[in-house]
């Protein structure tokens, strides 16, 4: 792998990797809502040089118009909105190890709505994968032992990994037709709009009384996590084989699971441990079938499964 693709997308993994774990740190001090405005806004402020031609182009094909108002709603607001909800009620290791399911969802939509067929591997993985979900939730899975909010937010996250799922299909015919970075650019425009609606809850929101490492986390969502993730990843692929970038992704979960260790004092189980390896060897089984392969970019049209699209958020 040449050394800038390498460069740019283990840095991306890392701001990817670090994102839950600053979302967890901010919903302490900041309900979700508010959190999200200002994290796609200032995203959505940087993206918006990229999306330009995106929404002129769309001027001469407006059949693609409703096609990127769902991609926008699909990644900004299913997809963040839920893993944001989600991560009130569960620690950062756990939700990071959790999105790794996110090719599992791809597999199994594009078999539903396009006959995709990846024959038996990537069933065999996507099996383990979600054998491993099981194991992160634990005994109050079936019994409600470990409480209720807790199986709500495995819930939220999983049900976030499917919006993001049908996020990457819907954009990927965007991509061919507008170019992957200002497609997502312009995605992620389209998915702030409906945020702005709640800006009146910002004034009593308490923004003055948050600390300055709130305010960092804060910047590091919406300008590093989203904003330079996406352009970083997409100069690694185009600065190599998609293939190959694509296999950096793997290592996502394990700086969501480090960090979250680090940074907020969470500790790694027996069994988060045996739930986030069944997943993480679940998804390198799926992405070795047709189906599974690593896809495009997360913003790209190309093939399907965890480097699918450029995250419009990131968790």
């Amino acid at each position: 792998m040449r050394r800038d693709a390498l460069a740019a997308g283990l840095t991306t993994v890392i701001l990817w990797g670090l994102a839950p774990v600053a979302t967890r740190a901010v919903v302490g001090h900041l309900s979700p809502l508010p959190l999200l405005l200002l994290r796609m806004v200032m995203a959505s402020l940087l993206l918006l040089p990229w999306s330009v031609s995106a929404f002129r182009r769309l001027r001469r094909r407006p059949r693609l118009a409703g096609r990127l108002i769902a991609a926008g709603l699909l990644g900004l607001v299913g997809y963040n909105l839920l893993v944001t909800l989600g991560l009130r009620w569960l620690p950062a290791s756990t939700v990071g190890l959790l999105l790794a399911t996110e090719p599992v969802w791809v597999l199994v939509l594009g078999r539903l709505f396009f006959g995709e067929r990846g024959g038996v591997r990537p069933w065999l993985g996507s099996a383990a994968a979600l054998a491993g979900v099981a194991v992160l939730a634990g005994p109050g899975a079936i019994t409600g032992a470990g409480g209720y909010r807790a199986l709500a937010g495995i819930g939220l996250v999983l049900a976030s990994t499917l919006a993001f799922a049908a996020y990457t299909i819907v954009l990927r015919p965007l991509s061919a037709e507008l170019g992957a970075v200002p497609a997502t650019a312009a995605s992620t425009v389209v998915g702030t709009l409906p945020y702005l609606a709640f800006a009146w809850m910002l004034p009593g929101a308490g923004l003055p009384h948050l600390g300055p490492v709130v305010w960092a986390d804060l910047v590091f969502l919406g300008v590093g996590s989203t904003a330079a993730g996406m352009l970083l990843w997409n100069a690694a692929i185009l600065a190599d084989s998609v293939s190959r970038v694509s296999l950096l992704l793997y290592l996502e979960p394990a700086v969501s699971v480090a960090a979250a260790a680090v940074f907020l004092g969470e500790h790694v189980t027996v069994a988060k441990a045996g739930g986030g390896l069944l997943i993480l060897s679940g998804v390198a089984v799926a992405s070795t079938g047709r189906a599974g392969k690593p896809g495009a970019n997360r913003a790209g049209a190309g093939e399907s499964a965890r480097g699918g699209e450029v995250r419009a958020h990131n968790e």
